[in-house]
């Protein structure tokens, strides 16, 4: 029996999704039902769920953080989101989180949930076989390039379920403790008559400028372990992997050691990013902080750029409570914010869990509930009022938020207020 768990923090959503279908008959159990996303979590941890049909819009929790969180830690579990016609493009973005499907509540019938949870179990399926899968015999004939395979797979746009699978690779090499990323980017604009060379040409003259790089990165880590990556399209960018390293000194001195290299033999331009060095789940980091160098690079190319000294990972949680100060009277995801200073959502949730003790929406609601007590204290305004002005679906939502952070109902509190 499959087990489902269920999560929406309408009552009347979940009673209606339990008897809508006999559960048995399709192979399932309902193992758990979740009022809001932090609850429907701390379920999933403890009951392991194959299959969870959640709410996108949850108190606590959002479903969209609920898959993210859940997409790192259980890469095997199916999420089937229910959303209103004012989140799809929230439903849009679950898809991309690897949802398998998304149901609207309005249409919702026996046959449509019916449907989905045949997806959702033949996607279990799916994700069951692959994780009991094994690489195909002689795909790697040493270690480093079993490294370099996985690494690959793991900074690879994929993610989850991949992710997952190669960190527990890297880790069976013993190649996944003290793990960076060093990205060399060439340009060859300052070769004479580099407008005239061929394809073909320009991927010997990329190559040769590889094969100096392994040389002196074969100097300068031996005793450590690196293995670069296959080249990716353009070949203008090689990436070496990295493991065993205390700290960035072994690559500055690659860093120094190639650009001398570099300045001696061409006229070819190197920069060289380096992100911060990782281990463990830690490692689910490395691609969003390959994303923002490449990023960085993009907008101001410099001649060598590492993750400690231009992107502070306080420079981003600072950046997101400036935008969600500025974006107050509005409604605000995860998934704008990260958008505007230029990060993945899941990685901008561990940046505010590591570093504030609370998850994102945590921070954004009691933010909003601040800021609807100086409204709330003026007299001038009614509860549903403030309730739309600062994004609300409705005045009861809103209502059970303000009591769980004020431990008083915005007119309790609005009362109160008076008073004094």
């Amino acid at each position: 029996m499959y087990r489902v768990l269920l999560a929406d923090d309408e009552p009347i959503i979940l009673s209606g999704l339990q008897s809508m279908l006999s559960w048995e008959r399709l192979g399932c159990t309902i193992c758990g039902a979740a009022r809001n996303g932090q609850q429907a979590l701390e379920l999933a941890e403890a009951r392991r769920p194959d299959i969870v049909i959640c709410d996108i819009n949850m108190p606590l929790l959002t479903g969209l953080e609920l898959l993210e969180t859940c997409a790192q830690r259980y890469p095997e579990m199916v999420f089937v989101m229910l959303t209103n016609h004012q989140d799809f493009h929230m439903a849009q973005q679950s898809l991309r989180n690897r949802a398998v499907d998304y149901l609207l509540k309005i249409d919702l019938d026996e046959e449509k949930l019916a449907h989905s949870l045949r997806r959702a179990i033949d996607e279990r399926e799916k994700r069951r076989r692959l994780r009991a899968g094994s690489p195909a015999s002689g795909q790697d004939s040493t270690p480093a390039e079993a490294a370099a395979r996985h690494a690959a797979a793991l900074l690879s746009p994929e993610g989850g379920y991949e992710a997952e699978r190669a960190i527990a690779a890297l880790e069976g090499l013993g190649a996944g403790r003290r793990c960076a990323a060093v990205l060399l980017i060439m340009d060859p604009s300052a070769i004479p008559n580099i407008a005239s060379f061929t394809q073909e040409e320009r991927q010997r003259l990329f190559s040769f400028h590889r094969n100096l790089a392994l040389d002196a990165a074969q100097k300068v880590f031996q005793g450590l372990g690196f293995a670069p990556l296959p080249p990716g399209p353009g070949s203008a960018t090689t990436v070496f992997f990295l493991w065993g390293v205390e700290d960035a000194k072994p690559i500055a001195q690659f860093q120094t050691r190639l650009s001398a290299a570099f300045r001696d033999i061409s006229q070819m331009r190197l920069s060289m990013l380096s992100t911060g060095v990782l281990s463990g789940q830690g490692l689910m980091d490395l691609r969003p902080q390959v994303e923002l160098l490449r990023r960085e690079y993009a907008l101001s190319p410099r001649p060598f750029l590492s993750w400690s000294q231009s992107m502070g990972k306080a420079d981003y949680v600072a950046a997101a409570k400036q935008y969600v100060d500025s974006h107050i009277l509005e409604r605000v995801s995860v998934q704008d914010v990260a958008a505007a200073i230029g990060i993945s959502p899941n990685y901008l949730s561990s940046l505010f869990k590591r570093q504030l003790g609370q998850n994102f929406m945590d921070y954004v609601n009691a933010t909003k509930v601040k800021y609807a007590c100086t409204l709330l204290q003026d007299g001038k305004h009614m509860v549903y009022e403030v309730s739309h002005m600062l994004g609300y679906d409705n005045a009861y939502y809103f209502t059970k938020v303000f009591k769980r952070y004020m431990k008083l109902t915005p007119t309790e509190y609005q009362a109160a207020f008076a008073r004094e």
